[in-house]
């Protein structure tokens, strides 16, 4: 499933990320096969524990639809896209339950993505034990999409781009959990 270029910046909390580029390895990168590749696993065998698709509150209520928001920014691609989405997966520890995990994850996005930034997210929470193919701790993927969503158009890139995504976002996440726990 490596579609993308993972950013190494060693962060305090368990986190990871980076750049989902418009081409990766020599292929194009389509949205909806990099969101359809964290929904659907092990090829189409297992699904993922929950998603959600998140926008901005100002953008247009049909947005709200995935493959309509999709359809949207692939509509608004740019050619040669360098930087299509920012992948950042947070980590829980076992034991905890499931839909605090995922709504951590979603408050999490909606206040500093879909609020402050503008950015659409698409939520997608991962249990590996559940699916009985990997061991692992339970994560929630943030798919962020990488141009702020204005009503129904894709209009600049987020500024998140200019640095470390994954470093940003990790100290807003820790000061996030510290705020909920």
């Amino acid at each position: 499933m490596v579609d993308y270029k993972a950013d190494r910046t060693k962060v305090p909390v368990d986190v990871a990320g980076g750049i989902i580029e418009g081409e990766f390895n020599g292929k194009v990168n389509r949205t909806d096969e990099v969101i359809g590749r964290r929904i659907m696993l092990h090829d189409g065998r297992s699904s993922c524990q929950r998603n959600e698709t998140l926008i901005p509150p100002l953008a247009t209520d049909m947005l709200r639809d995935l493959d309509m928001l999709v359809r949207r920014y692939e509509e608004q691609r740019l050619p040669n896209v360098r930087d299509l989405m920012i992948l950042f997966t947070v980590r829980f520890k076992a034991g905890g339950t499931f839909h605090a995990q995922f709504e951590a994850a979603r408050s999490f996005a909606w206040a500093k993505l879909c609020v402050e930034r503008r950015l659409p997210v698409v939520v997608v929470q991962h249990q590996p034990g559940l699916s009985g193919y990997a061991e692992g701790k339970p994560h929630c993927h943030l798919l962020i999409f990488a141009r702020e969503l204005h009503d129904s158009n894709f209009l600049g890139f987020t500024p998140l781009l200019k640095t470390s995504p994954k470093a940003v976002l990790a100290a807003e996440w820790a000061a996030w959990l510290d705020q909920v726990a």
